[in-house]
C-alpha cells in the first residue's frame, strides 16, 4: 500500500508538471515515449513484441504522431487526422503482407491483434496530444479533462461499489467491479465536470463554459472510460497475466494506469471537435 501511494503521489506530481509546461515540444515527446512503452507492453502481453516486422513499424508510428500533433495548428487538424488514418492503413496493408510472405509462420490472426493493439494505442495517445494544441490559449484545460473523468470515475467507482455494492457488473472479465460502482462512478464524474467547469469560470478570465455540455461529456466519458478499464482487463485475462508491466511500482505498466484515459481521450478529441464544452469569449 505504501509503494502504491507513493507511486500515485509521484504520477500526479510528474503529470502536473507536464501539463503545465506543455505549451512546449517536451509534452507531447512525453507523450510519445509513453506511447512506444504501451505499445511494447501490450504487444509483449500478446506475443508479438518480438516480431520485428510487426513491432518496429508500430514504435515509428507511436513515436511520430504524438510528437508531431505538435506542429498541428486548427485549420489542420483534418489534414493531419486523414494522414494518421492514411499511415494506420498502410500499417494495416504491411501487416498483411508479412502475413501473407511469412507462409503461415504469423497467422492473420496475429496480425489482426497487433493491428487493433496499435491502432489503439497510436491514436489514443495521439488524440491526448492533439486535443492539447487544438486551441493553444485554452489547450490545457482540455488535456485536463481525460484524466479528470477517468480517474474520478475509477475512484468512486471503486467506493460506491465498496460501500453499496451487490450486484457483478461482468465477473468473467473483472469480478470485482459491481452496476452499483459503475452507476456510482458515471454520476460523480459527471459531477467533477460540473465542478471542473465551474472552477473555470471562477478563475479563468473570459471564459464561457457550457455547463450542459460539459456534464452530458462526463455521463458519455465515463462510460467510454470503464469500457476502457474493461477491455484491458479482458485482454490480460486472456493472456494470463496480472499487469501489462511493471514500470510503476505497485501500479503495474503504462497500460495499466492509462487504460481509461486511452479509451477516453480519442472520443472527447471527436466531442471536443464538434461541441467544445468551453471557449474563450
Amino acid at each position: 500500500m505504501k509503494n502504491r501511494l507513493l507511486t500515485s503521489a509521484g504520477i500526479i506530481f510528474f503529470g502536473l508538471l507536464l501539463v503545465i509546461f506543455s505549451e512546449h515540444i517536451v509534452f507531447p515527446i512525453a507523450l510519445a515515449a509513453l506511447t512506444v512503452i504501451a505499445l511494447f507492453e501490450i504487444l509483449r502481453v500478446m506475443g508479438t513484441h518480438k516480431k520485428w516486422a510487426l513491432s518496429i513499424p508500430a514504435y515509428i508510428l507511436g513515436a511520430a504522431f504524438p510528437s508531431l500533433a505538435y506542429f498541428v495548428r486548427g485549420e489542420n487538424t483534418l489534414v493531419f487526422l486523414l494522414a494518421l488514418a492514411a499511415a494506420m492503413f498502410v500499417y494495416m496493408m504491411w501487416l498483411m503482407a508479412v502475413s501473407v510472405f511469412s507462409k503461415g509462420n504469423i497467422p492473420f490472426s496475429r496480425i489482426s491483434e497487433a493491428f487493433v493493439a496499435v491502432l489503439y494505442v497510436t491514436v489514443s495517445f495521439t488524440s491526448l496530444s492533439l486535443i492539447r494544441y487544438l486551441d493553444r490559449s485554452i489547450g490545457v484545460y482540455f488535456v485536463v479533462l481525460p484524466f479528470v473523468i477517468s480517474w474520478i470515475c475509477d475512484v468512486f467507482a471503486y467506493f460506491t461499489g465498496s460501500l453499496i455494492g451487490k450486484h457483478k457488473l461482468i465477473p468473467e472479465v473483472s469480478p470485482k467491479k459491481t452496476v452499483e460502482g459503475a452507476i456510482g462512478g458515471v454520476v460523480f464524474a459527471a459531477i467533477a465536470c460540473a465542478v471542473y467547469g465551474l472552477g473555470l469560470d471562477l478563475f479563468i478570465a473570459d471564459m464561457k463554459v457550457n455547463y450542459l455540455t460539459l456534464v452530458l461529456f462526463g455521463l458519455i466519458l465515463s462510460v467510454v472510460s470503464q469500457l476502457g478499464d474493461l477491455t484491458a482487463s479482458l485482454i490480460k485475462r486472456e493472456y494470463g497475466v496480472k499487469d501489462y508491466g511493471r514500470i510503476f511500482p505497485g501500479h503495474g505498466g503504462i497500460m495499466d494506469r492509462f487504460d481509461s484515459v486511452l479509451a477516453v481521450s480519442t472520443v472527447l478529441l471527436i466531442l471536443t471537435l464538434i461541441f467544445p464544452p468551453f471557449t474563450l469569449a
